[in-house]
């Protein structure tokens, strides 16, 4: 049986023909073979715009190269005088239908156009090789009959062909290597190429796991919704994806800014968190032709280039040109503006991560950051409920997102206790039961910070948790540097580290505050200063602290604080 992807179980189409096929392809070809059912791209030869392509089944063998098939369903016919093809269905209804040897012939040579660009393929070196098309009609038995001269007999496969179709791929690849030579094998690393670019399987580790020395043994991976909405990104080149917290938006802006890069796209993973930021261009250091930032890095390293080459001071302009403003709402947007407009843009591709802090403001420049404004990539991603910056983004992509409706990190208790905060469209929570949240009760800032201290103490000493697993979050950073006193006092184990969380380590705890840890996550969380919380003013930092947490979500203040932020669930 052939290795296929999807599985022929799992194939999805509206067209009973290519199911058809597919299957009986699978049980019928050998193990050499690989087949690939609805395979869908977008390239850029030459540098130039964006190009879709697309072919029904992908048929790849080491030896004998590759097959893209157009399978049409229903008795077809054709009039070669006017061009024009019919294809009649089940109830006699009559449809007009394209050439479909000019839609194989097109996926032929946009497939090549497509590996061309794949830095993955290049590296193979391989130059000429064996790659044909051809056409499908499974519901006629005389498929002969639409030959014509660019349709030989030879490249056309009915239903007679069903009963032995390892044959009849074989003189199709048989066929089209006598017509254009055969050129090289492209082996068995050729087809791996293929696979990876087309069909690779999606799995990622938690958030931190890069910064983690123990890394976890269970590994995260995509719901099967999120690799659906993957897989459909490969045919949108604007849209917005919406979740709520958990169900794995930076995960999948992750993949398909590496999928981008690896693909030949000068591409620009954007976020408003440094600390984001900085987990993300980790992951990402061996990806070549990615740029991860901060939207006010973007804005310095443009702002420094222009001063480097040209040696006008745009951040001063921006200030003199509007002084009441604010420097990272408004100077910086401008200025970065006016760089681009100086220096050109340069990005194929950009995916923006926690698109609900970007102002207004924020979208011109990375508009302008884009080779080619409208017919670039633009992939936004975002949670309207974790607004804790109050901006007001007007997001220049048309039409309804498409919406992550599952939680893929909390447990069922810090799901329900998050989400009591949560404002929005139905999230799934997620099939981990897990254990209550926690609270620890106590007035004042060195009781409380005594009470997290022995926490602390037992998760690390005797439970065994790694200390670079839990952080302390403050959800209201007015008296900060008082509360990070009190903890920096308590007798800690040795091996714990408090710092903030640009200071990540081994050994490191961090304490810092819901805003500036948000886009990350810890298998511990531990929520403090939420005395002088408004649940209803102050939910999305209610929300946001909370879905921190993987594993562990305990809540430290008085009762009536603790009673009061987790009230909504009960």
């Amino acid at each position: 049986m052939a290795k296929c992807f999807p599985e022929p179980y799992d194939a999805v189409s509206e067209s009973k023909a290519e199911l058809l096929l597919y299957k009986a392809l699978a049980e019928q070809l050998g193990p050499d073979y690989v087949i690939l059912h609805s395979v869908a791209w977008i390239s850029r030869p030459g540098g130039s715009g964006p190009r879709e392509g697309e072919t029904d089944i992908l048929i790849a063998h080491p030896v004998r190269g590759l097959l893209a098939l157009e399978v049409k369903g229903g008795r077809v016919s054709l009039d070669y005088r006017t061009r024009t093809w019919v294809s009649i269905d089940a109830n006699g209804v009559a449809h007009d239908i394209k050439n479909p040897f000019d839609q194989a012939r097109r996926g032929k040579f946009a497939l090549l156009e497509k590996l061309k660009e794949s830095p993955a393929w290049k590296k193979l070196g391989i130059g000429r090789f064996n790659i044909g098309y051809a056409v499908f009609v499974p519901n006629v038995g005389d498929g002969d009959r639409l030959r014509g001269p660019d349709a030989p007999a030879e490249m056309i496969g009915d239903r007679r062909d069903l009963s032995d179709l390892g044959a009849w791929v074989g003189q199709v690849l048989d066929y089209w290597s006598g017509q254009e030579g055969a050129g090289q094998q492209i082996g068995t690393r050729g087809v791996d190429a293929l696979v990876a670019l087309f069909a690779r399987s999606v799995s990622t580790r938690p958030l931190l796991s890069a910064r983690i020395a123990d890394e976890e043994d269970v590994r995260f991976s995509l719901t099967i919704r999120q690799a659906a909405i993957l897989d459909i990104l490969r045919r949108q080149r604007r849209v917005v994806i919406a979740g709520g917290a958990g169900t794995g938006k930076t995960l999948i802006a992750r993949e398909k800014a590496v999928r981008l890069a690896s693909e030949g796209m000068r591409t620009l993973l954007l976020c408003y968190n440094r600390g984001l930021a900085d987990h993300l261009r980790e992951q990402c250091t061996t990806i070549g032709g990615l740029d991860v930032a901060t939207f006010h890095q973007v804005c310095h390293r443009w702002i420094e280039r222009v001063k480097a080459k040209n040696g006008r001071d745009l951040l001063s302009e921006a200030r003199a040109n509007l002084p009441r403003g604010d420097e990272f709402d408004h100077h910086m947007p401008m200025a970065l503006a006016n760089a681009v407009d100086t220096l050109g843009p340069i990005y194929d591709a950009i995916v923006v991560d926690e698109a609900q802090d970007f102002g207004d403001e924020f979208w011109l420049p990375v508009e302008m950051l884009l080779t080619r404004p409208d017919e670039a990539m633009l992939y936004v991603f975002l949670d309207e409920n974790q607004d804790i910056y109050r901006r007001s983004a007007e997001i220049p992509v048309q039409g309804e997102p498409m919406v992550l409706d599952r939680n893929c990190r909390n447990t069922d208790a810090i799901h329900a206790a998050a989400y009591s905060h949560y404002r929005g469209a139905v999230v799934e929570p997620p099939q981990i039961s897990g254990v209550e949240v926690n609270r620890l009760l106590a007035s004042g800032i060195e009781k409380q910070a005594a009470l997290i201290g022995t926490l602390v103490t037992k998760l690390v000493v005797e439970e065994g948790v790694a200390p670079h697993e839990i952080a302390i979050l403050l959800c209201d950073p007015a008296d900060r540097p008082a509360r990070e006193r009190a903890l920096q006092t308590l007798p800690l184990p040795a091996t714990v580290k408090l710092g903030r969380v640009e200071d990540f380590s081994r050994g490191g705890l961090t304490v810092d505050t819901v805003a500036r840890f948000k886009g990350l996550e810890r298998a511990v969380v531990i929520l403090w200063a939420f005395d002088r919380c408004d649940v209803g003013k102050d939910r999305e930092t209610l929300y946001v602290g909370m879905s921190r947490a993987k594993s562990l979500l305990y809540v430290v203040g008085s009762r009536e604080a603790c009673d009061h932020i987790l009230a909504a669930q009960t």
